[in-house]
């Protein structure tokens, strides 16, 4: 469950997890059906071939916005023996997230509708090993600094302890 800076950590509803699971149920039906794509996708990667980087060593950007501002230029590649790596869930992390909550954080639903600030996000990579992060990547108006803290932004495979890449991120 991801952190929530508002209002604290949440639990999911019981009416969350059934329509959740409602919604599964057909697809764990139908996936044999496709198998020429379900086989591609699950077709097991050593997690020692892996390699994660972000396209800068560390990122830092301007305070903004209390409501926030997209955080820019935040690009995230994966590959495996060299070679993209597509369809791969990574989660993305913000280090002292608590401490740093108001500067930098994740957002899911953008626009006029009330959402969470997020300590950590989970995407797929597209087809060519790569993410993006400049849609849900928010800095705010508070330096990072300003709370003593130096945030990190990690990088890993949802399945596996390993980081994959660690980058600083700051709000001045």
């Amino acid at each position: 469950m991801p952190d929530v800076i508002d209002s604290g950590p949440q639990g999911v509803s019981r009416r969350v997890v059934l329509r959740g699971a409602a919604a599964l149920v057909p697809g764990l039906v139908l996936a044999p059906t496709g198998a020429g794509m379900a086989a591609a996708a699950s077709v097991p990667v050593p997690y020692g071939s892996v390699r994660g980087a972000f396209s800068a060593a560390g990122y830092s950007w301007s305070a903004g916005r209390a409501g926030g501002d997209p955080a820019t230029d935040v690009v995230f590649v994966l590959t495996a023996g060299g070679r993209p790596l597509a369809a791969r869930r990574v989660r993305f992390s913000i280090s002292s997230f608590h401490a740093v909550g108001r500067g930098l954080w994740f957002e899911t639903a953008p626009g006029r509708k009330s959402v969470s600030r997020l300590g950590y996000l989970d995407l797929d990579t597209d087809d060519s090993g790569t993410v993006v992060l400049d849609p849900w990547l928010r800095r705010g108006d508070v330096p990072s600094a300003a709370v003593g803290a130096h945030p990190r932004l990690r990088a890993q495979l949802v399945a596996s302890e390993k980081i994959l890449a660690s980058a600083r991120i700051s709000v001045i």
